[in-house]
């Protein structure tokens, strides 16, 4: 190495240090605002509601602190550039976040960001308001080393990443893509694959064929994205033994007036990881699938879940199965059961990998849908992305890796989805690294500061060698 070479790197270093304290301030005030989508509250310029026009806002006031040229599309998008280049690098990150959920399960208050024993907590510090502002800071950096730019440098933050994605179909068609780029809102080392998915839905009858064992209430825990970790069904006109004996799995079963209350309980995850869930909706199918319901709706979905899905995550069963050498295996899951008066649905999650005939899928749920007397309903669908390892994306990504972390960065797939879909050159890259947990979507979100850290020095690594390609 030479010595040029050794003082950028120790003014790397030097500069990481000397914007801590600034940084962790800047996010404390992002963190601050419970950006989450409120359509009660929209307006014009601010079309996701108040508090993320707010971020946005609060956003613009950083960077313009930091010397960068803020623009912001209609509330749907904001951006901070080095200069006013359309030849950029993107770096795509996002300010909205999920609501905090249940307070009594979070420690602290989920909108206060604390530091505690290494770890910062709060909603938003992982995903992805922290790894949004070391970005940003990380294009301070390269300003203050001078780095001569053979491009630009972009920071785009959208507004609805956790919901629609309107935020990026809006900002791109307004702006020509990046070079190249990566989102810091995934996993180090280099998520170069992102499974695609298509979220569908069976919809059953709920029209009655008898007066017995009718199925007059369905609650699942939690919604879409999710599986469920409870199920509670009531029921009239049962009989209490018959559903004793039946009801082996279930967590309680009780006759409260003229209604049978049973209830199913699992263990939560995240739609993509149905592997780590302990799903209820199996639970019931075993039990239940042989008891004649008033309505035949319900046996239908009952039969399906028995039938086609039961202790299967990969969808083997159902014949929808696919493994490819760089992308792993498919997922498919029941999520949770929504019940209107006339109508159940049974909403599911299928992600895959690029070998996938995902036309040849779609046929295939079309005719269990008309083998279960039942309706497919499309609700959404996110294309795949898949970067080469011979990239010139993913040889500077792992150059940057090799250089802070000093091992190899290997490449692997995720189920989940991050705004690198939305490049047509560009993966999830970081922030947070292998075997860390933090609580992305559930109480107490937080992440490592020297995790931060380090990965801002990636990042700035990275920017380095992308400015200069």
């Amino acid at each position: 190495m030479s010595k040029k070479e050794v003082l950028i790197l120790d003014k790397i270093t030097a500069l990481i240090k000397h914007y801590e304290k600034d940084m962790l301030a800047d996010l404390s005030k992002l963190i601050a605002i419970p950006s989450i989508r409120d359509l009660d509250t929209k307006r014009e310029g601010a079309p996701f509601g108040e508090n993320i026009d707010k971020v946005f806002k609060e956003f613009a006031l950083i960077a313009q602190k930091l010397g960068f040229k803020v623009r912001n599309f209609d509330g749907y998008a904001i951006d901070a550039s080095i200069n006013e280049s359309d030849d950029y690098i993107g770096i795509l990150a996002h300010l909205d976040v999920v609501e905090a959920g249940d307070l009594s399960k979070w420690t602290s208050d989920p909108f206060k960001m604390i530091l505690e024993e290494g770890l910062l907590k709060g909603r938003g510090v992982s995903d992805d308001k922290g790894p949004l502002i070391i970005a940003l800071y990380a294009m301070k950096i390269i300003k203050d080393l001078n780095i001569p730019l053979k491009h630009n440098i972009r920071l785009i933050a959208g507004g609805s990443e956790e919901t629609t994605w309107e935020c990026v179909e809006h900002y791109f068609k307004h702006n020509p893509q990046p070079l190249m780029g990566f989102s810091p809102d995934g996993n180090f080392p280099i998520v170069n694959g992102e499974k695609g998915i298509w979220q569908f839905h069976f919809t059953f009858g709920n029209t009655l064929n008898k007066d017995e064992n009718v199925l007059m209430a369905l609650k699942s825990s939690h919604g879409i994205n999710y599986i469920a970790d409870k199920i509670t069904l009531k029921i009239k006109n049962g009989d209490l033994a018959l559903f004793k004996k039946a009801s082996q799995n279930a967590s309680s079963i009780i006759k409260n007036n003229d209604l049978i209350e049973i209830v199913y309980e699992g263990k939560i995850a995240l739609s993509r990881n149905p592997q780590r869930a302990v799903n209820p909706l199996f639970k019931m199918a075993k039990d239940l699938h042989k008891i004649a319901f008033g309505n035949k709706g319900f046996n239908d979905l009952l039969n399906f879940i028995y039938e086609e899905l039961l202790d299967d995550f990969y969808g083997e069963k159902c014949g929808v199965y696919y493994e490819d050498e760089q992308m792993g295996k498919t997922s498919l899951c029941p999520m949770c059961i929504l019940i209107k008066e006339d109508e159940i649905a049974l909403m599911m999650d299928y992600r895959y990998v690029k070998n996938t005939d995902l036309a040849k899928v779609k046929e295939c749920f079309k005719a269990k849908a008309l083998k279960y007397h039942a309706r497919l309903g499309n609700d959404k669908e996110k294309r795949l992305l898949y970067v080469s390892e011979d990239s010139a994306l993913i040889r500077i990504l792992k150059k940057a890796y090799l250089e802070v972390m000093h091992e190899e960065a290997l490449t692997f797939t995720k189920g989940g989805a991050s705004y690198a879909r939305a490049m047509d050159n560009g993966v999830a890259f970081g922030a947070t690294f292998e075997n860390e947990e933090t609580n992305v979507h559930m109480p107490n979100e937080h992440i490592k500061l020297a995790s931060l850290l380090k990965a801002q020095e990636i990042y700035v690594h990275a920017l380095i060698d992308m400015v200069k390609n």
